[in-house]
């Protein structure tokens, strides 16, 4: 009855859109007369059974009765669901004994390769994948307590993220500004990748526009994120947030622009060509049916190279967050773990293209976001929890705040030369306070990135800054990579060797030789004690990188204000070139949220701010 209920009240409350002067050079603002719902009765999309939101760990004891209570009591054994008492957790162990003995709970779990004695089949390094989730942890742009200070409530902000992958950037950054923020901020979201673009432009309008409450939206909205699977009413208001936004595209017209309301001040604008909205409207209007999408996806991840890289990461997880993976890897769907999924009946379009194959790329939802913040909450497997609660404070703070959003489709280049040329009327020429080039660096170089987007940092702000990182800069660079260097292996063994009370437990390891987990972790780790810093600076030197910073006026920041130059390298210090992190930490940080040793950031300023 709650996802009827909640179609018929859609129905009932749908505006007549106005129409669009495709002739103007201004979007014009819609949804201008949709009254707000969330005074009004729930819209039912929840991730419970009823619709009904979860705002926090329930007894896992969901039988035909499902207990309803809180979880209090921790299964001691997996640590992945709780209990309200000892009489349900009883009750329960029959339907849970089945996960709580499964080998991954076992601390000698092996990879297949190991237990078949063959040798792993690993994707390159160097494949090119399309990550629709963002494959590094989020980032907070702005950083104002390193920048411009505390005192910034008032300040009026203008963002660049020229290559935003996802959102998890501009929420990390709308989550760090002040609880008073009363200045203005516009942020400009582009990417190449329609998919990308339009995938955010509608998760954004179902977040934050006017209609379920926020804690509805907030479910909603993780699970577009994350989740191969819809609940009906979710799938039905998606299908209506789609035909809001695009009802009234027109086919002639060589560009899209639409202005959005949200339930803030603040709107959600878009200008991108037509012709790139094609693929991702087809994926968006497909009508395959969940199995078929469902065994797409296990198709993906039982291919043998994407099966051994699963075990790969498993065998560096503690053994609860190995079972959680497999419960999301069987399920495809972001829910705790004694969670039920029969509602989850639609295939989100999102993640499958038009014909229902699974979008390959970084299936571990747990990338991009703080674990040490996740694991700290006390429950391990809560990172649907953490997700819901960051997109929940990101909507409270953009209905309150000031702040708009501008989500574009073009080629970086050619978005800094309109910029320029003052296309944008939210942006034009010398504007932007930070500008976020991502790992454009990669494609373009570090020279036209600056050339590009230097000239673009607003004059009067001697805070403003250019953000942008290298994944690739180590290629082909024995210098560069302690796992590069040929003798890597020899010299682990020779150290491993000398360390006192240590040599049996390694016989072992080493007789597997590369075929051994452990070992194989012990290799990616090294570069964590390994300084590449002259071999950067080598890099950018090669590059003509000095004299490109000097032509435009700009300098490089030696002392970090807004990344660290590595992960794990505490931000402000100029003299700390090695990670400095706890085992937990490090954990944390490398091993569930995908962090690389490798990457390097770069900031760069206006060079009389030095």
């Amino acid at each position: 009855m709650t996802m009827h209920r909640a179609k018929s009240m859609i129905d009932r409350l749908r505006p007549t859109p106005p129409a669009i002067d495709s002739s103007s050079d201004n979007a014009v603002p819609r949804r201008s007369r949709l009254v707000s719902l969330e005074s009004l009765m729930s819209f039912g999309l929840g991730s419970d059974v009823n619709g009904g939101t979860i705002s926090g760990p329930i007894c896992a004891n969901q039988g035909y009765k499902a207990c309803t209570l809180p979880g209090i009591r921790v299964c001691p054994a997996c640590y992945l669901v709780k209990y309200c008492s000892e009489r349900c957790q009883k009750l329960h162990w029959q339907r849970h004994r089945r996960a709580c003995t499964h080998s991954y709970t076992k601390d000698d779990w092996q990879p297949a390769w190991v237990v078949e004695k063959r040798i792993p089949m690993f994707r390159p390094k160097d494949v090119s994948t399309r990550y629709v989730w963002g494959d590094m942890p989020a980032i907070d742009v702005l950083r104002l307590d390193s920048n411009e200070g505390t005192d910034t409530q008032d300040m009026d902000f203008k963002i660049c993220l020229a290559a935003s992958g996802d959102i998890r950037n501009l929420i990390q950054t709308v989550n760090n500004l002040p609880k008073d923020y009363r200045g203005k901020c516009d942020v400009l979201m582009n990417d190449i990748d329609p998919v990308v673009v339009n995938r955010n432009l509608l998760i954004l309008f179902a977040l934050l526009g006017a209609g379920p409450s926020i804690d509805e939206a907030a479910e909603l909205s993780t699970h577009l994120m994350y989740s191969a699977a819809l609940p009906q009413a979710n799938a039905s208001y998606l299908q209506w947030c789609i035909d809001y936004v695009y009802g009234h595209r027109s086919e002639g017209d060589m560009s899209y622009r639409v202005a959005l309301s949200t339930r803030g001040p603040g709107k959600i604008y878009s200008m991108q060509p037509t012709a790139g909205m094609k693929q991702p409207l087809e994926m968006l209007q497909s009508t395959f049916d969940l199995p078929t999408a469902i065994a797409s996806m296990r198709r993906t991840y039982n291919e043998a190279a994407n099966s051994d890289d699963h075990d790969r990461l498993l065998s560096k997880l503690v053994p609860s967050h190995r079972l959680a993976f497999k419960r999301y890897r069987d399920t495809g769907v972001l829910l705790p773990f004694s969670q039920n999924t029969r509602t989850f009946t639609q295939p989100n379009r999102f993640l499958f293209t038009s014909r229902g194959q699974w979008i390959p790329g970084n299936t571990s939802p747990l990338r991009g976001w703080d674990m040490s913040a996740v694991l700290e909450s006390g429950a391990r497997h809560a990172v649907d929890f953490a997700t819901s609660s960051a997109l929940r404070e990101f909507a409270k703070r953009m209905k309150e705040f000031n702040i708009h959003l501008h989500l574009t489709q073009y080629d970086a280049k050619i978005l800094s030369k309109g910029v320029f040329a003052g296309v944008l009327p939210a942006f034009q020429g010398p504007c932007f306070d930070r500008v976020d080039a991502s790992h454009l660096v990669d494609g373009v170089g570090v020279k036209a990135c600056l050339a590009d987007w230097g000239p673009l940092l607003r004059k009067g702000n001697p805070c403003a800054a250019i953000l942008m990182h290298s994944r690739s800069w180590h290629m082909n660079r024995p210098d560069a990579s302690a796992q590069a260097h040929p003798r890597t292996v020899d010299w682990l063994v020779k150290k491993c060797y000398n360390m006192p009370g240590l040599q049996t437990n390694f016989d072992e390891m080493f007789s597997q030789g590369l075929q051994s987990p452990v070992l194989l972790h012990l290799v990616e780790s090294l570069d964590a004690f390994y300084d590449n810093e002259t071999a950067f600076h080598r890099y950018l030197r090669e590059r003509e990188v000095y004299p490109t910073m000097e032509n435009l006026r700009l300098g490089m920041r030696h002392v970090h204000k807004i990344h660290p130059k590595r992960f794990g390298v505490p931000i402000g210090t100029a003299h700390q070139r090695l990670p400095d992190l706890s085992k937990d930490e490090f954990y944390r940080l490398f091993t569930l949220g995908g962090a690389s040793l490798l990457v390097r950031f770069m900031e760069f300023e206006h060079a009389e701010a030095e």
